[in-house]
Parts: C-alpha cells; sequence; structure tokens
C-alpha cells in the first residue's frame, strides 16, 4: 500500500511551491496550482528554462492575497479584484483566457528578475471560465483540464524513483537532488517503478478519491537548477542519469514521475493518506 508524504501547489508557474497539509482537488488541479503565470509583454510563457532565477522567488496565499517574495522585497497581489484587462496568453502551442495582474506587480517582477531578451515581464492569472482540456488520448472518456501547467493537472512522484536516481547520481560522482527539483503536486511512498504504470490508478478508500496515472513525466533543463539558489551546477545531471536509468519502458529519455488525472469528484486530499494501486 502506497502513502502520500508530501503535498504541494505552485501558484505561480517556475516560482517556488507552497508545501501543504491538505490540498483541495479540482478539474484543473489543486486549488491555485499554476493559476498565475509570468509571460513577456507579448504574453508568451516565460519558465525558468529561460530565466533560472524565477526559482528563488517565494509565493504564499493568505486570506485574500497571492504574495511574491524575495530575499529583500515582496508583492501582494489581491485574491479579489477587479478583472479588466483580458489577454491571450500563450503556454506552449495552447492559447488561454487570461487576465493580466496590472503595472504594478509588472514592473516588481521585472525589478526583481530582469528584463526578458528586453521585454518587462507581466503577470497572468487564469481565467475562471477559460478551459484547457488535457489531450483527449489521455482521458479515457474523463473529463479533465490544466491552468498553466505544462499540459496536466497533477504531477505525482515516489520516494522509491528518487532513491535510485540518487544511488545511480551517487555512482557518477554526482551530486544527489532532491525532490524539489521535479516540482510535484503529490510525493508517495510505497510505489516501486512508478514510471512504468501508466494507465493505473491511486485510489484513497477512505477519502473515496482516485488518480489516474496517465503519462510518464519527461524531464527538461528545470531539473537541472537548484530550486533554493536558482544556479546549476552540473549542466548534465539528474538528465543524463535519468536517461540511462531509462525509469519509463515505453519511452525512452529523461523520465521522472508520473502526469495524472482526478478520476473522482472534488475533495480534500492530505498527508498521510493511504492508497490503493490498482491497473
Amino acid at each position: 500500500m502506497a502513502q502520500i508524504t508530501d503535498l504541494y501547489i505552485y501558484p505561480v508557474k517556475s516560482l517556488k511551491g507552497i508545501t501543504l497539509n491538505e490540498a483541495h482537488t479540482g478539474l484543473r488541479g489543486f486549488q491555485y496550482d499554476r493559476e498565475w503565470m509570468i509571460t513577456d509583454s507579448d504574453y508568451h510563457f516565460i519558465s525558468q528554462r529561460e530565466v533560472e532565477s524565477m526559482a528563488t522567488l517565494e509565493t504564499a496565499i493568505d486570506v485574500d492575497s497571492l504574495i511574491l517574495r524575495s530575499d529583500t522585497n515582496q508583492f501582494s497581489v489581491p485574491l479579489e479584484s477587479q478583472k479588466v484587462n483580458k489577454v491571450r496568453a500563450t503556454v506552449w502551442d495552447d492559447i488561454c483566457d487570461a487576465y493580466d495582474e496590472g503595472d504594478e506587480v509588472s514592473n516588481w517582477l521585472t525589478d526583481e528578475l530582469g528584463e526578458y531578451k528586453g521585454s518587462s515581464l507581466r503577470l497572468v492569472r487564469f481565467s475562471a471560465d477559460g478551459e484547457r482540456p488535457v489531450p483527449e488520448e489521455y482521458l479515457n472518456g474523463v473529463k479533465a483540464q490544466s491552468a498553466f501547467s505544462d499540459q496536466f493537472p497533477y504531477l505525482i512522484t515516489s520516494w522509491e524513483s528518487l532513491g535510485k536516481l540518487n544511488q545511480g547520481l551517487s555512482d557518477n560522482n554526482s551530486k544527489e537532488v532532491s525532490m524539489n527539483r521535479f516540482r510535484p503536486n503529490i510525493v508517495v511512498k510505497g510505489v516501486d517503478d512508478l514510471e512504468k504504470i501508466t494507465s493505473s490508478d491511486l485510489s484513497c478508500g477512505e477519502s473515496s478519491y482516485s488518480f489516474g496515472l496517465r503519462k510518464p513525466c519527461k524531464r527538461c533543463k528545470i531539473v537541472t537548477i537548484d530550486q533554493d539558489t536558482g544556479e546549476i551546477m552540473e549542466p548534465k545531471e539528474p538528465l543524463a542519469t535519468l536517461v540511462k536509468l531509462n525509469f519509463s519502458d515505453a519511452i525512452k529519455g529523461a523520465f521522472f514521475g508520473q502526469n495524472a488525472i482526478l478520476l473522482s469528484d472534488d475533495c480534500a486530499i492530505r498527508v498521510g493518506d493511504e492508497l490503493n494501486l490498482s491497473s
């Protein structure tokens, strides 16, 4: 039997996440997860792939604000504000309805992170009535959407996979990495070879929720970035070791974790929940 050990949300795509003991599920992921995104002035998304120092900005959610925090400054964005500047924001191949959060936070982000290719930075929020469906090939008749995550609303990782990866890194005389490199929503223990069990379900009988594992997560440059400092100390790792270990039988590449969709009604999930694995 598996067990949830950690829960995370990342309110702003590519900024630091928030550790939770309880998270509320939804069609597009956990509440507030990747609901905001940093873009250039043409509303094309920007991530740590382009600006590594995004990893150093903290996020928090209080009763009425999204809080952005650097080492020396912070900025609060109201959760409830008049949405007047509707824009079309691009994330990968999708164009989404969103709202620009205004010039003040744009100036704050640009001051903290710098311009990107001569463009100031903007902060946009996914429209509450917007739709960004997960591709049908992964749904098996179930409805699922995402906000500004890469494609799927949930990412699940396991301690067993991290242990194998770190052993491989140690064997290669490379530094071990922490779980935050992989920016999961749900971390579990008690599941071997998570990346190989696509199309299986993880279900909690006590709380009557279920997640469908739909696609091994192919990793990119972001996993080479230290999520505490924003630095890249070993540009090829842990990607090279992940390729060598070949966690996923179906596809060659650097894979870690499983992209997932919610198969049940919205609910609360908690650290400590026990999960059953079924095919």
